[in-house]
């Protein structure tokens, strides 16, 4: 009987929320809950006359029938929480009584107070150490079976209205971070280094301290870190020392160690080396296999810049004529006629470019897994325009074509081609675009490295 009263309840609800689909006024509220009110269905009636009100907070019909509607809910909730609690049902009297103290905070916020006996406060508190109680002593006596996942709801309950309850917040972070560490520890065995990892952000958002975890991360870090050992080129050897850019190698090695890396790797310099250059011991296996176990190194890395050139050919300027507008009167009447203005326009153009040559090894088995040769190149293209002899006029009395001997259909908008009067003559330094090369075997290099993470 119980059941098919609610399944009529939620037809009839069903069919009202339908008639606010497109529409969801006041007036319409209010009168679903009438509907509502004259099924009997009070509870519901109550909600809607709230909304109704909600959406126009002067409905004085809604304000009326929400303080008795309203306070009809309330009596039947309060009741309803009497009988719960005299029963001891703990955990429905709880929610009961939170439902009171929700529709009564909603209903004040619009002006409307509604009552239930005040001897409830202090009963639903009692009802509160109860719940608290059994919930702790049930998920205690599960916990002490050391089945965690199964205790954890029951302090979850506890944790909610009583949080500082007895030794709960030990009871709780055992049973919410053992089955997480547990599955860790399976993870570090199975040498599943990255999924231990996540396992471990998810245990520090329950707390930063458990057991050694601190340390598990550690190693966990430690077996995905990659180490990259960089080799310099032998400065003093007469073969390398004409052969490469020194300058630019040794900076170009430097901006690579100092430079940020992937996650879990590293790169590293090893002064005991520093003297070798990999081209000239690369068929030196055993030196190779010596130089990696004592630096413990993943992968070598050897590069260097050789073939350098700074390129700035002469500026190319073509001479053209502008037409300056000139307005002047002549009689009774303005006249307005264009004159050739002679300008030069001119095209900057500088070079630098270079060859990048470097290498990755793996040192685990001396196999060359990256190789490149290119060339990288940094230029700066500038043009501008400038006048033979500097006129005394605004420049937007002038125009690259004759207005009154162009056809309309030939004429353009002249703002791109005044602008290049004002455009700088510096071109950047030899040092700026020599920066811009390196940055850009930077940006080759630093996608080499990042493949070697996926």
């Amino acid at each position: 009987m119980f059941q098919s009263l609610n399944i009529f309840r939620l037809i009839i609800i069903l069919a009202l929320l339908g008639l606010f689909f497109s529409c969801t006024g006041s007036k319409r509220y209010f009168k679903a809950a009438e509907k509502l009110e004259k099924q009997g269905l009070v509870n519901e009636a109550a909600e809607f006359y709230l909304e109704s009100l909600k959406r126009n907070y002067k409905n004085t019909q809604a304000r009326i029938k929400l303080k008795e509607v309203g306070q009809k809910y309330v009596d039947f909730l309060s009741s309803q929480f009497f009988r719960e609690f005299s029963t001891n049902d703990y955990n429905s009297a709880i929610q009961t009584f939170e439902k009171i103290l929700d529709f009564k905070e909603r209903s004040s916020a619009l002006g409307i107070e509604l009552s239930y006996p005040t001897a409830y406060k202090d009963d639903y508190e009692t009802a509160i150490d109860n719940y608290v109680e059994e919930n702790y002593n049930k998920g205690l006596t599960i916990f002490k079976q050391k089945k965690y996942k199964e205790a954890l709801p029951y302090f979850e309950k506890v944790k909610k209205y009583r949080p500082e309850y007895k030794k709960l917040q030990t009871y709780y972070i055992t049973a919410a971070c053992e089955p997480i560490y547990q599955s860790i520890v399976i993870d570090i065995q199975n040498k599943n280094y990255q999924k231990a990892l996540q396992n471990i952000q998810q245990l520090y958002k329950i707390t930063n301290i458990y057991k050694d975890v601190k340390d598990i991360e550690e190693v966990c870090i430690a077996a995905l870190t990659k180490t990259m050992l960089v080799f310099k080129p032998n400065q003093t050897d007469p073969s390398f020392k004409l052969y490469i850019d020194q300058t630019l190698t040794t900076k170009l090695l430097n901006e690579i160690i100092n430079s940020p890396t992937p996650n879990y790797f590293r790169i590293k310099e090893d002064n005991t080396f520093a003297i070798f250059h990999y081209s000239a011991i690369e068929n030196k296996p055993d030196l190779l296999r010596a130089i990696a176990k004592a630096t413990n190194a993943d992968y070598f890395f050897s590069a260097f810049i050789n073939n350098t050139k700074l390129n700035t050919p002469s500026p190319q300027t073509k001479s053209l004529k502008a037409y300056q507008q000139i307005t002047k009167k002549v009689g009774d009447n303005l006249i307005t006629e264009y004159i050739e203005v002679p300008y030069n326009n001119v095209k900057l153009q500088k070079t630098f470019s270079f060859d990048l040559n470097y290498k990755i090894v793996q040192t685990q088995n001396l196999q060359t897994i990256v190789t490149k040769n290119i060339t990288i190149q940094a230029d700066q293209q500038k043009e501008y325009n400038e006048f033979v002899y500097k006129p005394n006029a605004d420049i937007r009395n002038f125009y690259p074509y004759n207005p009154l001997t162009t056809p309309i259909f030939a004429q353009y908008n002249p703002k791109a081609w005044r602008e290049l009067f004002f455009v700088s003559k510096e071109m950047k330094s030899d040092d700026e675009l020599k920066q811009e090369a390196l940055n850009k075997a930077l940006q080759d290099i630093q996608t080499s490295f990042n493949s070697l993470t996926k």
